[in-house]
């Protein structure tokens, strides 16, 4: 399978030790499609079958598909995957977005987010220019998941693409909600394990581009059908 349309990378975070890594998404593209496919794949690998919601073992994966962030086609849809608290009993589901985060991502250099681990304290992660920090989110824990993207946007700049839960994550709140740009919305309780991982947002900044395809012109002509 061709990798054209890919960004090529997923970054792995583990917030109990604050390490970071690269994975080549090449080594997962062959045999697993897109975002849905990545994620349940980097999930089977890394956390095991009797993991709690929201116990620091579970993982969340932020992923984007191959046709994100090429034209005519809505790719813009992005998932944020892991075990919910929300169902009886627990498992694995994806919360699909919209809006424009997962383009950001992909933008950024990376086709998936896969967070593992705790903070002790409250974080943010701030991906950018080919870095990854992990920053303090003392400032905006407590807050409103749009006031904390307000907050954040104004130290970070308008160009940042975040995704934040508000304080009924920080308290597990079970059907609680990921709230990103353009107020795309992520349900499943997802937003309950990232503050269960005491994870407050993940703000992202990539040079925004449109995503190299193997058939431009064929890929013209599919996109035509849609409009």
């Amino acid at each position: 399978m061709s990798t054209s349309s890919y960004a090529g990378r997923i970054l792995e975070v583990d917030l109990s030790s604050g390490r970071t890594a690269e994975l080549s998404t090449a080594d997962y593209s062959e045999q697993f499609v897109g975002g849905r496919g990545f994620a349940a794949r980097l999930y089977w690998e890394r956390v095991p079958p009797d993991t709690a919601a929201l116990d620091k073992e579970n993982a969340l994966v932020f992923a984007t598909g191959p046709l994100a962030g090429v034209p005519g086609f809505g790719g813009s849809r992005w998932l944020v995957c892991g075990k919910s608290p929300a169902t009886s009993p627990e498992h694995f589901c994806s919360s699909n977005l919209g809006g424009d985060w997962g383009v950001r991502l992909k933008s950024a250099g990376y086709d998936a987010l896969l967070v593992r681990g705790q903070s002790e304290n409250p974080v943010y992660l701030f991906v950018h220019d080919g870095r990854t920090e992990l920053r303090d989110a003392s400032v905006v824990w407590g807050k409103g998941s749009l006031e904390t993207r307000a907050i954040l946007r104004a130290e970070l700049g308008e160009s940042v693409g975040v995704v934040a839960i508000g304080p009924a994550g920080e308290n597990r709140c079970v059907l609680a909600t990921l709230v990103a740009d353009n107020d795309a919305v992520g349900s499943g309780g997802l937003g309950a394990v990232m503050g269960a991982k005491r994870l407050k947002a993940v703000a992202v900044k990539g040079v925004r581009h449109r995503t190299p395809v193997e058939r431009p012109e064929r890929v013209k002509e599919l996109a035509a059908l849609f409009r």
